[in-house]
């Protein structure tokens, strides 16, 4: 799985993007990232924002519509 078109995306933001599509929890990305929860769910609203999305279903209905993820 890859991200296809993310220009407005950070390099964090992609990763977390990557995890949130394979269904990974807020825990187990902190943890995979060695960062805090917080930290977490900071970057994930800030992505839902970019997005114009509420929740993690909605995103990653938006990325596979939109090509923005390639699920491979």
């Amino acid at each position: 799985m890859r991200i296809v078109d993310n220009s407005c995306l950070t390099e964090r933001e992609k990763e977390i993007v990557l995890y949130l599509v394979e269904g990974k929890t807020k825990p187990e990305i902190a943890a995979s990232l060695f960062l805090s929860v917080a930290t977490i769910k900071t970057n994930i609203e800030n992505i839902y924002r970019k997005f114009s999305v509420h929740n993690k279903v909605e995103l990653i209905i938006h990325l596979i519509k939109n090509n923005i993820v390639e699920l491979t």
